[in-house]
């Protein structure tokens, strides 16, 4: 029997260029049952990110598999280090797990 996907909202921002901002997962509840994250801006651009755990411990990282909006993610412990890329725009991230 499959289980319904969850989703959470976890960032919604204007960023400017080359902007970055954590992301604290922890704090949510969110550390350990990571799925796939994907960024929208105002546009209808998108970029999607899938999470790869490497180790029992549920360590790993979110690998780019589309990603119109020149976003990069970093992954460590419980948090998310989300840096825009080189345009100005409205982010929005939702965390599907």
């Amino acid at each position: 029997m499959k289980h319904p996907m969850s989703k959470f909202m976890v960032l919604t921002k204007d960023f400017v260029a080359n902007e970055s901002v954590v992301i604290d997962l922890k704090s949510h509840g969110l550390g350990n049952a990571l799925g796939s994250l994907i960024f929208q801006n105002k546009t209808g651009q998108s970029a999607r990110f899938l999470w790869q755990s490497y180790d029992a411990e549920k360590k790993g990282y979110f690998k780019e598999i589309m990603n119109d909006l020149g976003v990069k993610v970093a992954h460590y412990d419980g948090f998310i280090t989300v840096t825009n890329g080189g345009g100005v725009q409205h982010l929005e991230a939702e965390l599907k797990m």
